[in-house]
């Protein structure tokens, strides 16, 4: 095999296959925290695309395919990190022992998908009864009424975004003599290690509970501990489900003219207090689907991510992924103020934007 052959062989490798042979967990396709070793990923910024073979990390700002993320995985220059590759992937044998294989004739090994990502790609649809009934029973409280009221959340926003406040156990409890707990665990509300008889909610409780809407239908939940200092924990999505678009039933609605992208909810929700209405991302690295960005025609775009350097370079790609969808979006500048995030300009007293 020539070393073109075996340079195209091997970036023929799926990503998954390559990460069990650095001792990594990555998803066959989407988003995934980011493995390198010198990027401590809070919220997944690396994404797999082009059939499991190509992968990016945005908050990294790099880029490229199974030879590349040895390459910075292990900090190897391309020949030392191919050799690497060849020698774990069993693609090449040396001449003197026995014939090389083909090209043509190369399997790589198939791994089936961990059981999250699995339930992630093939997720059956939201349970709509699970849903509503949880919110039933998670009215906000006033601890979680002064958390939002010191966020600057008014309460026309709160009762229109139906936000409320996790409960305890024994709620989540009644809701699986409701519905069972294959349903509920389902639903993604109870941790991967539950088990009919020892269950835990994945979602705290008196975590603030903000649902997720779609064609009026709630189809994800997502909460926020009132604890600002535990800045790894706070944010809990549900377990083994598709990551969505906060509020985005504004995409489609024709009587809006002006919609900004935001970073979370709770700038979302902070943009649609100052008078745009917003949608908003789970983490810097989310993506539109083609049918969201085509939506955004005719629409006034504002892109309000965070005013840090991830925000920065997620806005400028975001920007021109929308130019290709004949979308010019406007990315707006960071306040003289020194204002992080639009929560921030919001809570400075600001009434529009």
């Amino acid at each position: 095999m020539s070393l073109m052959e075996n340079t195209r062989a091997l970036n023929n490798l799926t990503l998954d296959v390559v990460g069990k042979l650095l001792g990594i967990i990555l998803p066959a396709k989407g988003m995934a925290r980011c493995p390198l070793p010198n990027h401590d990923d809070r919220t997944p910024s690396f994404e797999i695309r082009h059939q499991g073979r190509r992968w990016a990390c945005y908050a990294c700002d790099m880029h490229g395919g199974t030879i590349d993320l040895v390459m910075a995985y292990h900090g190897m220059e391309f020949m030392e990190a191919k050799n690497w590759l060849i020698d774990r992937s069993g693609l090449y044998v040396d001449k003197s022992k026995r014939s090389p294989l083909r090209t043509k004739n190369f399997k790589v090994q198939t791994h089936s998908q961990s059981p999250e990502n699995a339930a992630i790609t093939d997720e059956t649809p939201p349970d709509q009864n699970v849903y509503k009934e949880l919110l039933a029973r998670a009215p906000l409280r006033e601890t979680g009424a002064k958390y939002l009221q010191k966020r600057g959340i008014s309460k026309q926003i709160i009762d229109r975004f139906l936000i409320g406040q996790m409960p305890g156990f024994t709620e989540i409890q009644e809701l699986i003599e409701k519905f069972g707990f294959d349903r509920v665990q389902t639903s993604g509300l109870l941790t991967k290690q539950s088990t009919p008889s020892r269950f835990r909610p994945i979602l705290p409780q008196a975590a603030i509970l903000f649902p997720y809407f779609e064609g009026g239908e709630i189809t994800y939940f997502q909460s926020r501990s009132m604890n600002d200092s535990d800045k790894k924990n706070r944010w809990r999505n549900l377990n083994h489900r598709r990551k969505r678009i906060y509020n985005v039933d504004v995409l489609r609605d024709s009587r809006i003219s002006r919609v900004a992208i935001c970073e979370g909810v709770l700038d979302a929700l902070s943009s649609t207090q100052l008078g745009c209405e917003a949608i908003g991302f789970i983490g810097v690295s989310a993506r539109l689907s083609e049918s969201e960005m085509t939506s955004l025609r005719g629409k006034q775009v504002d892109i309000l991510l965070d005013w840090d350097d991830a925000g920065e370079k997620r806005a400028a790609a975001l920007r021109k992924d929308l130019a290709r969808f004949g979308i010019a979006a406007t990315r707006k500048t960071a306040p003289r103020s020194g204002a992080k995030d639009i929560n921030d300009y919001l809570r400075e007293g600001h009434v529009s934007i």
